[in-house]
């Protein structure tokens, strides 16, 4: 969020500012603890008793975040809460019992079972105990490979031998490892596979008639191997491949993230926002970026990679704990290298507590980076922002990108930054406790003085909670009720919460401008409807004109964001979908104002602003025609058919914006449409939830 539209304190009345301050303090506590679940709400309840009103005023006017951490860190009472070590550790015996149980499904030809089953023994399996971890792998490559998932059964084979797998079993798998090779067309490879697992017979425990017809079939495969004099060209591995969307006009100079039609405007009410600085088509790609940080949901992480947000197929373990999976070596060992390395374990604790997905993400924003990085940082933390332009380019990838997104600290009540600042305390014993700031004494007393280290960091923790609270994004992917193609049946499943720096310059609208999809976790977002010169690239928040009264809207963006949203729907209060008139109302097509409503008798109108006569007549004609295109839209929709179905809604939209003046039901109607087949396009596909009984 770069601003709001009219913030709390501008011209309210007494009662109605009353009203609106209950709303945000309700809201902005449960961004931060659950009042149901976890223990840290009763931990607040506890410290609130023993916090004295004058304490809490003279807290309230200290200026800095440091300043407010190091007073708190003085409370006595405060350092009861017990912080320690509580993670789902790794058991030997529960990963040798689902393997038993998977080799009795792959027995039994039931592939799918054995699969979830042997996943969950490598899960389980210790990483340097004993060889239950790479007997697990190697089995589970052996289900891979019989469902044709030759990619990932190599995969499963190379980390089972990284993890001494036994010699004396080594055949089978090398064996494996070529005919994969074979069937990816890779005979080189295959080749070599072969030969090794000829070579390993020697340390297997075969008998004699077993041990001649397995050499006599790895002799064969090493013929066929031979008999190709070059590998084929290796085919692109599907979870790789992406038609990565391109930015409408090339990327901006200024904003590296964003397409060449965005610009960068800052006013007193709205703060910094996006706005195009050209005409700009619907189904243009204006943003496309990664996020800055991100976190998975604790329910999903059966589900989804904890790094990539990846569909999970053959889960990669963590070393340590067996809360998170990967989909791949390579993002645990991005994820073990950063932020994991001090999470690990702690997440059984951090869930626990029912503190909320924010919480983790100010945490995952200190974990990703670790202290040696915040502390060359401290000089340049007292730099005021400055409005990205072409001599001073927006970097994203910056941590000041972050830390100077809004966070509204001007408007924040003494109790709000009291909470706020106990939960950073929280986070920052976490990190001692994880050695982020050295070695951590478990004898010595909780309360000791803060460390220049520990006072910065935790600084920057309650920093990351104010910043988190309104810039944070819903990840998600789509889940689709009967296959792929079903693009009338789908809904946007929330996987995590992630922060893209140019992406928070968008404002709200209650009539969104644009919509927005996922590449992995790098977000897109594409125009819904035809914008011109100086218009917002306005995302929605939440509550949408088409939906939600104007009333519960404003009451849900109040409580939620702090502001009083002005988008056209709001100030001429649009009625929902159910309450929409099929009345049209026509622009002109000198000015693009609204016509006054044409008697049936008359073809020509006029304008009302610049004066100009419209023949209404052949408008309405230009209409039924575009018309046309929208319900051949909604056939292609039906029959699946994505790309024809966006191309006739985008020129349905593109001619009707022309033509009449929202609120327009089938404008609306199509611009839905559009938002679903635009998120389809995304790479994450997730199963819908089941439906509540």
């Amino acid at each position: 969020m770069a601003g709001g539209s009219e913030m709390l304190r501008n011209g309210a009345d007494s009662r109605e500012a009353e009203l609106e301050t209950y709303l945000h303090d309700l809201c902005s506590e449960v961004t931060l603890w659950s009042k149901k679940e976890g223990f840290f709400s009763h931990y607040v309840e506890q410290i609130d008793e023993q916090v004295s009103e004058d304490f809490l005023a003279k807290f309230g006017k200290l200026k800095t975040d440091e300043a407010r951490f190091r007073k708190m860190w003085e409370i006595k009472p405060i350092h009861t809460l017990k912080v320690q070590s509580f993670y789902k550790e790794k058991s030997r015996q529960v990963s040798e019992e689902r393997r038993a149980d998977g080799n009795k499904a792959f027995q039994n030809k039931k592939y799918q079972q054995a699969l979830i089953l042997y996943s969950q023994a490598v899960m389980r399996a210790p990483y340097d105990e004993g060889d239950s971890y790479a007997l697990a792998l190697a089995n589970r490559s052996a289900v891979l490979h019989h469902l044709g998932d030759h990619r990932r059964c190599l995969t499963d084979i190379d980390l089972a031998f990284r993890a001494d797998y036994p010699p004396a079993l080594a055949y089978k798998v090398l064996d494996r490892r070529g005919q994969c090779y074979l069937k990816l067309r890779q005979y080189r490879a295959a080749e070599e596979a072969f030969t090794a697992a000829a070579k390993a017979l020697s340390a297997s425990d075969l008998a004699d008639k077993k041990l001649v017809t397995w050499q006599k079939d790895l002799a064969k495969k090493i013929d066929l191997s031979q008999t190709q004099k070059e590998d084929e060209a290796e085919e692109s591995c599907p979870s790789q491949s992406s038609s990565a969307a391109s930015l409408f006009g090339g990327a901006s100079a200024v904003l590296p993230n964003a397409s060449a039609a965005v610009s960068l405007h800052v006013s007193k009410d709205e703060g910094r926002f996006a706005v195009v600085n050209r005409k700009v088509p619907a189904g243009k790609v204006l943003m496309a970026e990664r996020p800055y940080s991100s976190v998975l949901m604790d329910d999903k992480s059966g589900f989804n990679c904890t790094h990539c947000y990846a569909r999970l197929v053959a889960p990669v373990p963590c070393r340590w704990c067996s809360g998170v999976a990967f989909c791949s070596p390579k993002c645990r060992d991005v994820a073990l290298a950063s932020y994991h390395r001090w999470e690990c374990r702690f997440l059984d604790l951090l869930k626990g507590s029912g503190v909320s997905i924010n919480v983790h993400l100010a945490l995952r924003v200190a974990t990703q980076h670790g202290l040696h990085f915040f502390k060359k940082l401290r000089d340049r933390l007292g730099q005021p922002p400055v409005l990205p332009s072409a001599s001073s380019p927006h970097h994203p990838e910056d941590y000041l990108s972050f830390y100077h997104l809004a966070g509204l600290e001007e408007m924040r009540s003494a109790k709000d930054f009291f909470h706020r600042t106990l939960i950073a305390v929280f986070l920052l014993k976490i990190l001692q406790r994880a050695h982020f700031f050295g070695k951590w004494d478990d004898e010595g007393p909780p309360d000791k003085g803060l460390t220049e280290d520990e006072a910065l960091v935790g600084g920057l923790l309650l920093r990351h909670l104010q910043v988190s609270q309104f810039n944070a994004h819903e990840l998600s992917g789509m889940g689709f009720a009967d296959g792929d193609n079903n693009y009338k049946v789908t809904k946007s499943v929330f996987l995590g919460l992630a922060v893209y720096p140019t992406i928070a310059f968008c404002n709200h609208s209650c009539f969104p401008a644009v919509a927005r999809y996922f590449e992995g976790d790098r977000m897109v977002i594409v125009t819904l409807r035809p914008l011109n010169p100086g218009d917002a690239i306005a995302e929605n928040y939440g509550p949408i004109f088409t939906h939600h009264r104007k009333q519960e809207r404003q009451r849900k963006l109040l409580s939620r964001y702090w502001f009083r949203c002005r988008c056209e729907a709001c100030e001429g209060d649009w009625p929902v979908y159910d309450l929409m008139p099929d009345r049209r109302t026509l622009r002109c097509q000198t000015c693009t104002s609204p016509l006054p409503f044409r008697m049936e008798n008359k073809s020509h109108v006029k304008c009302s602003e610049c004066g100009a006569s419209c023949n209404a007549v052949e408008t309405y004609k230009a209409v039924d025609k575009a018309n046309k295109l929208y319900a051949s839209g909604l056939v292609h929709m039906d029959e699946g058919r994505r790309e024809e179905a966006i191309k006739d809604f985008r020129m349905f939209v593109d001619a009707v914006c022309l033509l009449v003046a929202p609120p327009y039901k089938e404008l609306h109607l199509a611009m839905q449409s559009l938002r679903l087949l635009v998120a389809a396009g995304g790479t994450i596909h997730t199963p819908l939830p089941p439906k509540a009984k």
